[in-house]
Parts: C-alpha cells; structure tokens; sequence
C-alpha cells in the first residue's frame, strides 16, 4: 500500500535549540563564524568523524541551521525554511515514477562548492529518503545526509591507508595492457595507480556510513570506490574499461560495449522487472543494455546499471559482487 504524498506544514516557531552532545573544538566554531558572522548559539550534535568531522547547530538571522564541519570547510548546511513543500513540487514528484510517499521537513541545503538547492526527506514505502531539487529537477537519495569532501584527512584512517598504498606507480599492472600499444603504456607508466580526488559520505537511516571515494586512476580517468567504515570496499567503478580500449586511449570498436554474461543479464533482467520501484526500467530497453557493465578490480567485482525511460526519468543502481544494491541515485529533469 502508498502513503499519499503531501507537504507538512512548519509550526510558526520553526527554530527548534538542541541539547548540546559533543564539544565542538575551537577550529570547528572559527570555520562556522568565519561562513557566518553572526552565528550564535552553537550545538555540538555528534562527532561523525572522531576528531575530524562534527554535525553541529547553530543560529543565525533569525534561521536555525544543521551544518557538518570537517577539517578544513564547512562541508554541508542545512536551513530551515519555515514552510512547507511547496505545492508545485509536491505535484511534481506526484508524477514521477517515485510517487506516493509523504515529503517532509522541508529546508535549503549547501554542500560544498555546490550551488544551493532545496530538499526534503522523504518517506516511501516504509523507507526513508532524501529528495533534492536541484537545477528544476528532482533527485532521489538512499541515504538521509550526505556531505563533499575534498581532503582525505577527513575520512576514517582505514581508507586513507587503502589509497596511501596505492599512491605510487603500478608499472606491472601497466605493462599487463597488451591492448595499449607501448606510446599509450608508457604515457600511464609513471602515473600513480589512485589518486584521491573528493569524497562524499553519506550517513544511512540506520546510522551506518558508507564512503563514495573518487580517485583519478593512472592519471588516466576518474572513478569511484565505495567503502564501508571499516574500509571493506563494496562496490567499484570501471577499473577493468581501460582494457577496452585498443592500442590508444581513442577508444577502439569494443570500448564501452556491455561485458555481462548472459546468465548475468537474465539475473538482473528478471530482478528489475520484479520491483514496481523499476518498472519502465528495464534491460531490454537497448540503451539501458548499453549502459550495464560488470566492474572489476583487484580481488573486487560489482556491477553499474544506468537506466532511463522514455520520460526522462534514470536511475543509477550499484551493485555488488554479491549482487546485492548498495547504492542508488533517481534523477528526473
């Protein structure tokens, strides 16, 4: 059974004062005044990274605001609005394909060097979710906070310790691309294997973390790995794809071509068209087969699906080698 979808009015007296649970060291609250001058009243809420990352309220301009603080910037802020979902948008996820859950706690979001946009949680089907609208369009989250970082000294020890060991050279990987011609190999050869480019964590409504890291890869490309706090990696890009290519990184007749077995494709085929959530979004769309791979790297497997239908609706769904859905991302525009 749906939830009929509606906004929730704000009370009149939206700036609701936490009780402080952590204490906020001097560094955090000078990076908070230096964004916002007339901040006052600062609230410890949790301490997300030991020592490194910190959620915290504060008051300012008549507004009550939630912001997540790293090292160095202010890496997320949400604003009260005092308002409910505006009408116009309640009726605008109304006819999308994720319709027919209830949209509350309507604010304004900041993420790090990100235009500002507006969101709402969002409860679907006993779930909840974090919907943004964003450039006059709509994205749908799994996850209730998320936040950008671009300095790895605000991520768990374990997972900088991963990247730190692949920050060097791989010439014993590079020589292994025998479809690269010895210009292409040599070009790469000295490029460390990871580089850290930014991160963004992302808080589950059990309050569990996972750690969307993008790393340049051989100098080459851009691609991410999804870690769980522990640093136990769960899902990866297309690291196998720079294989694809021939002779150069031009591309060749086989880049980008769907590598799934056939036993794969029937799985995830019928996995789809079991869920109503996917309904319209579906293997046998040719695109959609386009844009299915099997990712590879190291002892890691995972999976990427980038499906659309024909109403400019796409989900984007990562899988792991188990074949279970550790990630998801909807977008509409």
């Amino acid at each position: 059974m749906l939830i009929a979808i509606q906004g929730c009015k704000s009370p009149d007296n939206y700036i609701v004062t936490p009780e402080s649970a952590v204490e906020l060291p001097q560094s955090v609250r000078d990076l908070v005044y230096k964004s916002y001058p007339s901040a006052s009243n600062l609230k410890g809420l949790s301490e997300i990274e030991k020592g490194r990352v910190y959620e915290l309220f504060f008051e300012s301009n008549n507004a009550g605001y939630n912001a997540i603080v790293g090292t160095s910037d202010i890496l997320r802020v949400d604003a009260t609005v005092g308002e409910a979902v505006p009408d116009s948008l309640v009726a605008r996820v109304q006819s999308l394909a994720i319709r027919g859950g209830k949209l509350t706690n309507y604010r304004r979001l900041v993420y790090l060097n990100e235009q500002d946009s507006y969101g709402a949680d969002y409860e679907l089907n006993g779930l909840r979710y974090l919907v943004r609208f964003v450039n006059g369009g709509v994205r749908l989250t799994s996850y209730e906070k998320g936040f950008v970082t671009r300095e790895i000294q605000d991520l768990p020890d374990v997972i900088q310790e991963y990247i730190a060991a692949r920050n060097k050279p791989n010439p014993v990987f590079v020589n292994s691309l025998t479809n690269l011609n010895e210009v292409s190999r040599q070009y790469i050869i000295n490029n460390n294997e990871l580089v850290f480019s930014d991160c963004t964590t992302t808080i589950m409504p059990d309050g569990s973390k996972q750690y969307m890291v993008s790393v340049k890869f051989l100098g080459a490309t851009s691609l991410p790995i999804l870690f769980k706090e522990d640093g136990q990696v769960i899902w990866i890009g297309a690291f196998n794809r720079i294989r694809q290519f021939n002779q150069d990184f031009n591309g060749g007749p086989g880049f980008g071509l769907p590598n799934l077995t056939s036993k794969e494709i029937t799985y995830f085929r019928d996995l789809l068209a079991a869920s109503s959530q996917f309904m319209g979004f579906n293997l046998d769309n040719f695109v959609n087969f386009n844009s299915s791979f099997r990712n590879e790297y190291e002892d890691n497997r995972g999976y990427t699906f980038d499906l659309s239908n024909d109403k400019n609706e796409r989900w984007y769904l990562c899988f792991n080698g188990n074949k279970e859905l550790v990630y998801s991302l909807y977008s509409h525009y």
